[in-house]
């Protein structure tokens, strides 16, 4: 079976080909073209739907022409969101993405709505009752909304900017029209007609009830959006359509695919991703959980034959702030920030690697701090304190994941950042647990192409097994030092 997958990332849209030989799958090709982020103004990050769509159909069909392609997959970088005209296919706005908080404004005025203070009240009160309670769909339904507030990153809050602006754009197309989506319902409209998500992609929107399996009635209320111009939600094992009469056979967001990738399946097992951000993951479970410091509750694996729920916890600015080194000029290309870090023996400096604000469990808009820069602090010093700096944060969330609930003592580790050893020392260091790299740090693609397989009926799941590459196990206590570093961070939040 050959299975091309379409895997539209942060920086990058790929088209990658698999062929699988029995127990034994190949990366056989490869090609990417670049995405355009636009920043029109502080704090707006976008892409062209548009463009998003041709560059991805163009990869696609030089795959198919090359290779004959039994399946297509597609996996996506999650919650970007397009609205578009159903009868044209036309996008009115371009893509806002996952780091965008152009919709600010309106996240805070939905937090202050007499409707939601009063729903966070009750949280507060199902949070006493939590304990007793664990098993309690309402109670945890409830917890989860005490503790999750809307965000300008939601796709949800992405749609209402969007239908308040619908009155500056000069298509004026009426509301019974228009489709909403993430890449995934916007390549699979435009490849082959349907209107379509799986349940990873809808349950990271901020629309979808992960508690009631449903798109929210209530959230849907509050934006103004009917329900039937939402895609339809269906297993990621699913057949979506066809394009030149080959299936689209899987439809998965990009860390839970990854987290599929990297056979996450047990309850307690932890998968992390270091990519252009850092999400961390937890199986918890074939019942959604809820968190009472922050994580946030998503589906994980939704098959036609398997049910697992996760509880992530992300930092929106990893890999990109190794980049960012590399446009100051303090390194050339990202391989050498492991091998400055080694350099360095420089214990005073730290960092908070906070540009785009800081992430779980603080979810606030803090500016990103160097501390204990003196004039013998060179650029060693400072990609050591950054790259410490993420481990640090990864192991805030996985300190939150061990206090509620039981988790296997290893993290299993993918994403290009993941190349790093000095990076993946100092998770081991800090967190204590044994950290392995997975041999195949491409987790996105490869776990579309593995779903894809089910739907094609071509292997199952017990087949499918974590393949590790190195092991890292802790070589120094960092306990101290993560404790100046979170004193650091109250005062990053306090202002300083």
């Amino acid at each position: 079976m050959r299975t091309c997958v379409l895997d539209v990332g942060t920086t990058n849209i790929k088209a990658v080909v698999y062929e699988d030989y029995g127990e034994d799958h190949k990366m056989i090709d490869s090609r990417f073209e670049k995405v355009e982020k636009r920043n029109p103004q502080p704090g707006f990050v976008e892409l062209d739907p548009k463009d998003i769509f041709l560059k991805s159909k163009n990869l696609l069909d030089r795959a198919i022409e090359k290779w004959k392609v039994d399946a297509i997959a597609i996996t996506n970088q999650r919650t970007t969101s397009v609205l578009w005209d159903g009868k044209t296919s036309e996008n009115l706005f371009p893509s806002l993405t996952w780091q965008d908080v152009r919709a600010k404004p309106i996240a805070e005025a939905l937090n202050n709505l007499a409707i939601i203070r009063v729903g966070k009240a009750l949280g507060k009160l199902a949070s006493l009752l939590y304990p007793l309670a664990k098993e309690s769909r309402r109670i945890k339904y409830l917890v989860t909304i005490s503790k999750l507030s809307f965000r300008p990153n939601h796709a949800s809050v992405h749609l209402m900017w969007m239908l308040r602006n619908l009155g500056h754009n000069p298509k004026g197309v009426s509301v019974d029209r228009l489709k909403f989506g993430t890449l995934d319902s916007w390549l699979l409209y435009n490849l082959c007609g349907e209107h379509a998500t799986d349940f990873t992609n809808a349950s990271a929107t901020g629309i979808y009830d992960i508690f009631y399996e449903k798109w929210s009635d209530n959230i849907l209320k509050i934006i103004g959006f009917p329900k039937e111009n939402l895609p339809e939600i269906k297993p990621s094992d699913s057949v979506f359509g066809e394009y030149k009469g080959i299936p689209i056979c899987s439809v998965v967001a990009d860390q839970q695919a990854s987290f599929f990738a990297q056979a996450c399946f047990e309850k307690g097992s932890i998968k992390c991703t270091n990519g252009t951000g850092t999400f961390v993951d937890l199986n918890a479970g074939e019942a959604p959980s809820a968190s009472l410091k922050g994580l946030i509750p998503m589906v994980g694996v939704r098959t036609r034959k398997m049910k697992r729920y996760l509880l992530e916890g992300y930092l929106s600015f990893s890999g990109s702030s190794i980049e960012w080194l590399r446009e100051l000029g303090l390194i050339e290309k990202p391989e050498e920030s492991e091998k400055l870090a080694l350099e360095s023996e420089d214990e005073s400096v730290l960092a908070v690697p906070s540009f785009t604000g800081l992430g779980t469990p603080h979810y606030e808009e803090v500016p990103a701090v160097f501390w204990g820069i003196s004039n013998r602090t060179r650029k060693e010093d400072i990609v050591r304190a950054l790259l410490e700096g993420i481990a640090f944060r990864i192991a805030e969330i996985v300190e939150i994941m061990k206090e509620e609930a039981n988790v296997e003592e290893r993290i299993r580790m993918d994403g290009k950042l993941s190349s790093n050893d000095f990076l993946l020392q100092r998770i081991a260091d800090v967190t204590g647990f044994k950290v392995i790299r997975s041999g195949i740090l491409e987790g996105s693609s490869y776990g579309a192409h593995l779903i894809a397989g089910l739907a094609m009926d071509q292997w199952r799941i017990g087949e499918i097994e974590f393949i590790p590459e190195k092991e890292f196990e802790r070589k120094r206590d960092l306990s101290e030092k993560f404790i100046r570093w979170k004193r650091l961070v109250q005062r990053v939040k306090q202002g300083i």
